[in-house]
């Protein structure tokens, strides 16, 4: 169903900038009418925000391996600490779980820990509601809320955009969003918008990746963005067999967003071509370790 090489050309650089890597494009596909792949998406419940990944459907394809995050861009300059950063305090209590299974992340650091979001701050985020299919907040908000519990990452609504999704994405826009971190932005898109050729797709994401020292041990992620198939979410929304898997879809992206990769057991979320609706151990294993990383002051 889907082919190998057209998920691999995912990586994309964005405009120069000392230590800020380009985007990081994912896709989700879908075969014979059922979604093959989740986006980025998240709420808290203080807020909401957006994520990146790929389920297959059973039957079709296995999808390639996630390719790592690009390497860095330089940069000129970052913008301000946060006013709302607790640096050095984490905003959220880390996330202590019993729960364990398999799990894996896209990206890790030459210590081996995983590439992460700072929890010393909140992600935020924002949505384009243009066209958005009648109860995509209500689910976008669940997953949101269920990835930051699952995380102990806190995630701010910054409201409503006009802005639209674009690989060129920049990661600091001041006359839109002020000196700061662009917020994760969360879009619905059409079918010409995400779709590769002779693919159909569900979803994209992607995220961007920040180096202050240009060293692979200071990378972690700042921000992202996430395109969600208006038409095939208004359709398996409106479908009560299909929404538990449009929620699943949402639930892997986001999962992504925060750094997770496929898994082979079909139980968990994370597997490739599960449809599975709802987070295993594993998944909640790997996200709790994705939420524990360290605190930032230099961007």
């Amino acid at each position: 169903m889907r082919k190998p090489e057209v998920f691999r050309r995912d990586q994309r650089q964005g405009p120069a900038a000392r230590g800020v890597a380009g985007p990081r494009r994912q896709g989700v596909y879908i075969a014979a009418g059922v979604a093959v792949a989740v986006v980025l998406v998240l709420v808290a419940p203080v807020a909401r925000l957006v994520t990146p990944g790929v389920v297959v459907v059973p039957g079709s394809a296995a999808p390639a391996a996630d390719s790592p995050d690009p390497p860095p861009v330089v940069r000129s300059e970052y913008p301000p600490l946060p006013a709302d950063s607790r640096y050095p305090d984490r905003v959220l209590p880390p996330v202590n779980t019993t729960a364990t299974g398999e799990r894996a992340f896209n990206s890790s650091r030459p210590d081996g820990s995983p590439m992460r979001f700072d929890p010393c701050r909140p992600i935020h985020w924002v949505l384009n509601p243009d066209e958005m299919p009648a109860g995509g907040e209500q689910v976008l908000r669940e997953a949101v809320a269920e990835i930051s519990a699952a995380t102990g990452l806190a995630f701010v609504d910054d409201g409503l955009t006009t802005e639209r999704v674009d690989d060129d994405r920049e990661s600091v826009q001041p006359q839109r969003y002020g000196d700061r971190w662009a917020p994760v932005l969360v879009d619905w898109v059409d079918n010409s918008e995400v779709t590769y050729p002779d693919e159909e797709v569900a979803g994209v994401a992607s995220r961007t990746v920040v180096t202050p020292s240009g060293t692979p041990e200071s990378a972690r992620y700042v921000t992202g963005w996430v395109g969600l198939n208006r038409a095939w979410f208004t359709e398996a929304l409106a479908d009560p067999a299909r929404a538990p898997v449009a929620r699943g879809l949402m639930l892997h992206e986001l999962a992504h967003l925060v750094g997770l990769d496929h898994v082979k057991d079909p139980t968990q979320v994370m597997h490739a071509t599960s449809d599975t609706t709802g987070l295993g151990d594993g998944d909640r294993e790997g996200l709790a370790i994705a939420g524990a990383g360290e605190c930032y002051a230099d961007t």
